[in-house]
């Protein structure tokens, strides 16, 4: 959080790095103290010990501004461990401070001796310049047409109203292609969760905001993993059913997905080993083994319950028809159901040594003052621990928490309760399959997410400090899930009306990414850090570091479009 060694603010006309200030500290005391800090979201009582500061000098620290900081000072003597001047402050990036102590509370408010620099700045002009691209991609692609003759200024209105009521017009078929045969919707969603998942994978600008959360709370790039676990569950749905249409053995289709997944483990594992020395320290879990055990498990249960097309009139037409999404799949809910539960009481219930019931927290040294010390991810992680080892994530020292002892953010646990969110998106494409209407499929979809949502507000108590079940990516809690669960609703809800309804929106350029999902998963793992794709900056910035990881996700996106063009799918 602070750094002393070589510290720039030590040196005239120095440059900070990113997100870094300068914090000069005059300790008016008449003996030495200890200066302490921590981000205030992970404050329990204690602060990491920063820096000694003697007596009647002044001392400059690089003090970080991610995040808003809880600092104070304690006495050595002659008395000691008195806190003081305890006081929660935001710093802004490359601005430099003053803050006077003095013993007996009397300290001043911090002042501004520089005023920091705009560090959003790069990010509306990003934003800037990949609207006016699009804009020039759009204008480009109507005077190409008008030059060809195929479209006049006189008729593009009348192409716009027939372009909106293209779903109920039958079109001659002129070429069909993989690409062609595809829901335009979910590969869109699809494209935005991979694309999304490549940028903050490589760095994300170093925004706080575009990287995942220190243990709890949501940010943009907690919303990644989640949402690309939903939309694989709803293409279970409509793979298995249509793998049943073609062949009637359940057993061929349970094998192909018990094949898949066994791919995805093993591609997993080998790109775990780019960051192994020994097999001794081979980390066994991994996002892909997620994904590949709440596949296997939503498929199969999909696989074994579904039915190639209704028989049931009552649930086609009768006074149940409303319900027919939920009582058509009514025991893998009981299954599913069952889970949770299970998962649930395992967290509340399982003795922990040295540990509370039901905790949630970091753990580490200073988490309320060392209490939890050896209880990070509570009994999640003490389940990876027990089963995996050391074949866990490696990183153990966090720049909010301090060290922590090991767990695995896609442990056992966490890939139990990622099989609900599949499963959730299992239940989203037998909206899709199961009702034909247009707002039929719309409502349901916006019911689920407003139903999860507020189930999901009710157990972390919309954010409140004594909630049930906090919202945490790094433990997949089920209020983390629900609320993942309810974005990925809404989400999806309006992808399928403006690109499958409306269609005003091709679901460019994310459709082209969404259709070969895995082959950008994997090559932007293996490619990370080499060139074209990334360099080496001397000085990075917010602004040259969002520009080398907008250009990764721009080239995987361009690699996504030349694949689509040429009608390559790369499937496992």
């Amino acid at each position: 959080m602070i750094n002393t060694v070589l510290n720039p603010c030590m040196i005239p006309n120095a440059t900070l790095g990113i997100d870094q200030a300068c914090l000069n500290i005059l300790n008016l005391c008449p003996y030495p103290i200890i200066f302490y800090a921590i981000a205030w979201e992970a404050y329990t009582g204690i602060g990491i010990p920063m820096t000694i500061l003697q007596s009647r000098l002044n001392t400059s620290l690089v003090i970080s501004t991610k995040r808003p900081l809880h600092i104070y000072y304690q006495t050595i003597e002659p008395i000691q461990n008195h806190d003081n001047c305890h006081t929660t402050y935001t710093f802004k990036e490359h601005g430099s401070y003053r803050w006077n102590l003095s013993y007996g509370g009397d300290c001043r408010k911090i002042e501004v001796l520089r005023n920091p620099t705009e560090s959003y700045l790069p990010i509306f002009a990003a934003f800037m310049v990949y609207i006016l691209l699009a804009i020039f991609w759009v204008t480009s692609k109507v005077i190409v047409r008008v030059i060809r003759g195929k479209l006049s200024p006189d008729n593009v209105q009348d192409d716009l109203d027939r372009l909106q009521d293209s779903e109920s017009v039958t079109h001659p078929v002129i070429r069909t292609t993989k690409s062609s045969t595809r829901i335009r919707s979910v590969d869109t969603f699809r494209g935005i969760a991979i694309l999304l998942m490549i940028f903050v994978n490589n760095g994300g600008g170093k925004y706080v905001f575009f990287n995942h959360s220190a243990w709890f709370g949501l940010t943009v790039a907690d919303l990644v993993l989640p949402w690309f676990a939903w939309i694989m569950g709803l293409t279970i749905t409509i793979s298995k059913r249509a793998e049943l249409r073609v062949t009637t053995s359940r057993i061929k289709i349970t094998l192909r997905s018990l094949r898949r997944s066994a791919i995805l483990i093993l591609l997993g594992l080998m790109l775990n080993s780019m960051y192994s020395k020994t097999l001794n320290d081979l980390r066994f879990p991994g996002v892909l083994q997620l994904l590949a055990v709440s596949y296997f498990v939503c498929a199969t249960l999909e696989t074994i319950f579904m039915k190639p097309h209704s028989q049931d009139t009552l649930l086609q037409f009768g006074r149940f028809a409303m319900f027919r999404d939920i009582l058509d799949s009514w025991p893998q809910w009981l299954i599913m159901a069952c889970i949770v539960a299970t998962h649930t009481f395992i967290t509340f219930l399982l003795p922990v040594p040295n540990c509370p019931s039901g905790y949630f927290g970091p753990g580490g040294k200073y988490e309320y003052r060392g209490k939890y010390e050896n209880c990070t991810a509570g009994a999640a992680g003490y389940i990876d621990r027990k089963i995996f080892g050391n074949h866990t994530y490696s990183r153990t020292t966090d720049t909010i928490y301090g060290p922590l002892i090991r767990y695995d953010p896609e442990g056992l646990m966490n890939t139990i309760a990622a099989i609900f969110i599949v499963f959730l998106g299992v239940h989203a494409g037998k909206i899709l399959l199961l009702y034909y209407q247009y707002s039929s499929r719309v409502i349901r979809w916006f019911l689920w997410a407003v139903l999860t949502g507020i189930i999901a507000g009710i157990l972390c108590k919309f954010g409140d400090a004594e909630e049930l079940i906090p919202v945490s990516k790094r433990m997949m809690t089920l209020s983390y899930m629900l609320t993942c669960s309810s974005f990925a609703f809404l989400l999806f809800t309006l992808l399928y009306v403006l690109v499958d309804y409306k269609q005003v929106w091709s679901g460019a350029p994310f459709i082209y990414a969404g259709t070969n999902p895995i082959f950008l998963y994997v090559g932007h793992i293996l490619t990370k850090d080499l060139f074209p794709w990334a360099w080496n900056i001397a000085h990075p910035t917010h602004a040259s570091v969002l520009a080398v990881n907008l250009w990764t996700t721009t080239l995987w996106a361009i690699i996504a479009y030349l694949l689509y063009r040429k009608d390559i799918i790369i499937t496992i």
